[in-house]
């Protein structure tokens, strides 16, 4: 693995554990102060924007570490490329923004909370200025990792400060709102700095508007399954489910960024290969990334399994007990999704094959959407739940064949995949003797540092090849800081 690969992977991997260290710090006190239905709102209005603000960025940050990558040498054509990008993105905010507007004005249950919306609206009004796919692109994930944490550590203090009782929900709204406005704000300056001087131009924006609309489409249809759950939840059901269900599903995502980390730093250098037609390297990198991704993936998904019954009432408090079930079934969203951003985000985009990327998603789009029309109405969060699992897990299946019929890339290291599940299925026999002996906090405790051993010692006798590749990364790193 090159040695930018490494290094930006463990800046990754720094930026993913402060994603799981915040949250950690954050979520039994905003859970606690907000309530089901509290926490509820602001998962729908923040996903309700999210939706429109999807919409507004029309597949460019995808589009857009693959195309900076290509230019990342020559400054004069990244300004156009970077300008042209966000002057579509700007046409389109401006349309979007007015759509999201009416919809607050007339959908009455939006217009119920509609200080609310307004205010999760800054994640559409500001779209053009998202501009972390450039930083992508250029494998700058180090003013990234230190730009996030940075931000975090303030809204951390910020939210300790000024959110004390349910009435401060506006507060909090703020309080995230704000983040990424800053976020975006420094984005921009920092590119300006750097001798990157947007402008906003119509010329040129044809040859980039076909791609970004397969691109779109992708994102769009991704969105059914990750963004829609929580919408129809809120419609169909009641806030009190969609805490549940975000709570769930923020607790799976927030340990699954750990295990994407090899999956952003490694787009843009695919693409990179891909240009100079260099498919011995695309291979070599394709099979250490997986191997490393099923090492992490399985451990950590099962793991999470087996504690959520005891995890959730601590961490939330005992009103989410009805979030106990769908993280149980969530966690298996780490692995599909996992391997997913390998075949899907890794090969086939970071190769070009955007369509076929497109029908794979489309696949899990439709069997979603069908499978939460009838499993919501019935069994709510839990419903959404086995949907998301179903659908990521069809286009796990439709995207590895796909790169099995489409692509250069094989994938050799199959066996350490099973070694790492078998690996992993020594925790169910663990959580079953400890739970008879311990409990609470010291039981969570006692399996995780017991389940890692264990794992650890079984993967050696089995002889993974990971644990030799992370012993290098790791070696490169501690060699580097001497020097």
């Amino acid at each position: 693995m090159a040695r930018s690969i490494k290094k930006n992977f463990l800046y990754n991997v720094l930026l993913n554990i402060t994603s799981v260290i915040f949250p950690l710090i954050t979520a039994p006190y905003v859970s606690r102060v907000l309530e089901p239905d509290g926490i509820g709102i602001n998962s729908f209005a923040n996903t309700y924007a999210g939706y429109f603000a999807l919409v507004a960025l029309l597949g460019i940050p995808t589009y857009g570490v693959r195309e900076v990558s290509k230019l990342r040498d020559n400054k004069v054509a990244l300004t156009k490329l970077i300008s042209q990008l966000m002057s579509i993105a700007a046409i389109v905010t401006i349309g979007v923004s007015l759509v999201y507007i009416l919809t607050i004005l007339f959908v009455g249950q939006l217009t119920d909370n509609y200080i609310i919306f307004l205010l999760a609206g800054f994640l559409i009004y500001l779209a053009p200025f998202k501009i972390n796919w450039y930083y992508q692109g250029i494998e700058e994930f180090g003013f990234i990792t230190f730009r996030t944490v940075i931000i975090r550590i303030i809204s951390l203090i910020c939210l300790f400060l000024f959110v004390h009782q349910k009435d401060d929900l506006i507060v909090y709204v703020i309080l995230n709102v704000s983040g990424a406005v800053v976020a975006d704000i420094w984005n921009y300056v920092k590119m300006c700095k750097s001798g990157i001087h947007p402008y906003f131009t119509m010329r040129g924006l044809k040859p980039h508007i076909r791609p970004l609309f397969v691109l779109f489409a992708s994102v769009i249809a991704i969105s059914v399954y990750t963004v829609l759950d929580t919408i129809m939840l809120g419609f169909i059901t009641d806030y009190e489910e969609v805490g549940y269900y975000h709570n769930a599903m923020h607790m799976s995502k927030v340990i699954l960024s750990a295990v994407t980390s090899l999956s952003i730093v490694a787009v843009p250098r695919v693409s990179y290969y891909m240009k100079n037609r260099d498919y011995r390297k695309i291979n070599d990198l394709m099979n250490k990334s997986f191997s490393l991704v099923s090492f992490i993936s399985f451990p950590v998904a099962i793991g999470l399994a087996c504690v959520s019954p005891f995890f959730v009432p601590l961490f939330f408090g005992h009103q989410f007990v009805g979030s106990v079930l769908p993280l149980m079934i969530l966690s298996m969203l780490i692995i599909a999704i996992g391997l997913n951003n390998l075949t899907g985000i890794q090969i086939l985009t970071g190769m070009g094959f955007d369509k076929l990327f497109l029908c794979s998603v489309l696949v899990g789009t439709v069997s979603n959407f069908l499978m939460n029309c009838f499993m919501i109405p019935l069994w709510g969060a839990i419903g959404a739940s086995v949907a998301s699992v179903i659908a990521e897990t069809l286009i796990l299946f439709v995207t590895a064949f796909f790169v099995y019929k489409h692509t250069s890339v094989k994938i050799k290291w199959w066996r350490d995949l099973v070694k790492s599940f078998l690996g992993a299925l020594s925790f169910i026999p663990i959580i079953i003797l400890l739970q008879r002996i311990l409990e609470g906090w010291i039981l969570i405790g006692v399996f995780v540092i017991i389940g890692f051993l264990l794992y650890v010692l079984i993967e050696i006798l089995l002889s993974n090849s990971t644990l030799t590749l992370l012993k290098s990364i790791a070696l490169d790193k501690i060699k580097s800081q001497i020097k």
